[in-house]
Parts: structure tokens; C-alpha cells; sequence
């Protein structure tokens, strides 16, 4: 069984939040392709971007720091001066694992699901 073709979709709602889906594996060789719209968000200005995880089927550590790098951009929790927020979903149980191994659910929100997600982000 091959992957699925990889894909990063980004779309902003009504309320200005940003939801970056990504479907497929995203290791070294897909990276780029979600460091587009992650870039857009922070060059825009976003206050709270939601990193949708739940169609991904793998992460490596190329996907976790451009994750990281994004979080401490834009974050106001991180160390860096964000004035936003950087939130995760995903219920497939290796990207959560990747998730927990590396420690970035202990610096990051990190949800089952969208709706999870979305309604912590708004607060």
C-alpha cells in the first residue's frame, strides 16, 4: 500500500483563525511544501493558526522543527516574541507518538480532533 500523495491546504475563517491541513507523509522530501503556507501565516500576521495533523500518516523530524520553528515565531507562549497561538490536532496514533517522543506536546496544545482544537484556540 503506498502513501498518499502529500498535500498542505491552508484556509482562514471568518474569525481570522488559520487552518493548515496536511494530508500524506511529511518528512524531508514534502517539507517544503508546508513551510509555504506556515511562511504566509507568519508573514500575514495571524494571531492563531491551527496545524491540522489527522490526514497525516507519518512525521519526521524535518516536519516536527518546521513545526517548532513556526510555533516559536508566532506563539506569544513560546520564547519568542509571537503574538499568536499554535495549535495541533491529530488522531493517528504514530503522529502522536512522534508527537509525545520529541516532547512537543508538553511545550504545545495538542488535540484529538478539529473541533478540540478550534474550540481551544477561540478559548
Amino acid at each position: 500500500m503506498s502513501p498518499a500523495p502529500f498535500e498542505a491546504t491552508a484556509a482562514k475563517l471568518d474569525d481570522g483563525l488559520r487552518v493548515i491541513a496536511v494530508r500524506g507523509e511529511l518528512d524531508l522530501s514534502t517539507a517544503s511544501d508546508l513551510e509555504h503556507p506556515l511562511e504566509d501565516a507568519i508573514s500575514a500576521g495571524d494571531a492563531s493558526v491551527l496545524i491540522d495533523l489527522s490526514a497525516c500518516e507519518f512525521i519526521d523530524s524535518t516536519g516536527i522543527a518546521l513545526i517548532v520553528r513556526t510555533w516559536q515565531r508566532l506563539d506569544r507562549s513560546a520564547d519568542g516574541d509571537g503574538k499568536g497561538r499554535v495549535v495541533i490536532c491529530s488522531d493517528n496514533e504514530q503522529v502522536r507518538r512522534v508527537l509525545e517522543i520529541t516532547g512537543l506536546e508538553l511545550s504545545m496544545e495538542i488535540h484529538a480532533t478539529r473541533d478540540e482544537a478550534l474550540a481551544a484556540i477561540r478559548g
